[in-house]
């Protein structure tokens, strides 16, 4: 199944293709089984369910016109396996190791793919779990203040309400902060630059 109003918000208002729809939050576990794909394991230990490692479902694939698919890094986009985490859960870390105790993060942080802050104000209760730089993590902070401004706006909630979206695909910006690339900060130049990213290529 697709979640029509979220892969109308990524088509419309990101202006994304859709081998770049990528989910980052869900408003439930029933969202995930739903639109993302299959919860292999509970990684949050004892009764509680809030953090999950899940089986996504086949994405569209894709296409080489893009140039975000030539970027070191961009196959974190459409990983098969992925972890899952409630937005108050705090041993994320815990659960990312148990879903990949082989991968080597070293000096890598776990980043939310979605400000938590932002998905609590969207509604969502559970975001993708993503390791990136302490660089490319710390340059998002602009975008995300920025995202809790605007979402805090009385007319934004009730406007996401209205909408009803079970899920929700990243913009550019959390695109690029799971590729590991900087924001910047300010009119986000990086940004702006990253927009070639996702523009195809002359035929």
């Amino acid at each position: 199944m697709i979640d029509d109003i979220a892969r109308e918000v990524a088509i419309r208002r990101y202006g994304l293709a859709e081998c770049l729809h990528v989910p980052i939050a869900a408003v439930d576990e029933a969202a995930i089984s739903t639109y993302i794909g299959e919860v292999q394991s509970v990684l949050s230990g004892g009764s509680a369910r809030r953090a999950f490692l899940v089986l996504a479902k086949t994405p569209a694939p894709p296409d080489p016109r893009f140039p975000i698919w030539d970027v070191e890094g961009c196959d974190i986009l459409h990983r098969p396996l992925q972890v899952w985490v409630d937005v108050a859960y705090t041993r994320y870390r815990r659960a990312y190791g148990r879903a990949f105790p082989d991968e080597v993060l070293d000096d890598r942080v776990l980043s939310h793919a979605m400000n938590r802050r932002v998905a609590v104000l969207k509604g969502f209760q559970f975001v993708r779990l993503t390791p990136t730089t302490r660089g490319a993590n710390s340059s998002s902070a602009f975008s995300e203040n920025w995202g809790v401004a605007l979402h805090s706006d009385p007319e934004q909630m009730a406007a996401k309400r209205r909408r009803g979206a079970f899920i929700q695909y990243a913009d550019l910006t959390e695109l690029m902060l799971m590729m590991d690339l900087r924001l910047g900060g300010g009119v986000m130049d990086l940004v702006n630059e990253g927009q070639k990213l996702i523009r195809p290529r002359p035929i």
